[in-house]
């Protein structure tokens, strides 16, 4: 019987991801995505009001003045294209380091923990996965045993294990 090893663990070399080729590859596709989502429509002529205010990306740029509408659009439109720099940046540095299957530095790591993040986010959107969990109506146990059921929700679940993992890693 073989001893169980995690996933994403601190060695005296860095911090490894000790996941399979495929798991790699499924994460670096999924920052793709992430990257699409982020710049989309934010392109020369695109309206970027339009794009930022997707149902996706609300959860990545949290309203920061709820009863402030002016403060909250002064600051999305003077933090936004900082916020999405910082978030591509993770993206870059985190696609590099699983590529190349070296250990990752701590400053990676963060990077790693972010971008998992920020998909977590979007996915769970998408799922309608709230504060709470899943599902909203406990009167429809059915809706919430089919969703629990999805590869999008298994997904989820094991985007937030490796999330759980990598901060295990940074302790």
């Amino acid at each position: 019987m073989s001893r169980f090893r995690a996933p994403v663990r601190r060695t005296k070399h860095g911090i490894v991801v000790a996941v399979g080729a495929e798991e790699r590859a499924l994460v670096v596709r999924l920052l793709g995505e992430l990257r699409a989502l982020l710049t989309e429509g934010l392109t020369e002529g695109a309206d970027p009001e339009q794009a930022d205010e997707t149902a996706l990306l609300r959860r990545l740029f949290p309203v920061v003045h709820p009863d402030d509408p002016e403060a909250e659009a002064e600051y999305q439109r003077l933090m936004r294209d900082e916020l999405v720099t910082s978030r591509l940046a993770a993206i870059d540095s985190v696609e590099g380091a699983l590529r190349s299957a070296e250990p990752l530095t701590d400053e990676q790591a963060l990077a790693l923990m972010q971008s998992i993040n920020a998909v977590r986010l979007v996915l769970g959107t998408m799922l309608g996965v709230g504060e709470h969990g899943v599902g909203d109506d406990p009167e429809q146990p059915e809706v919430v045993e089919a969703l629990e059921a999805s590869p999008e929700y298994q997904l989820y679940g094991w985007l937030s294990w490796l999330l759980e993992w990598t901060v295990r890693a940074q302790t």
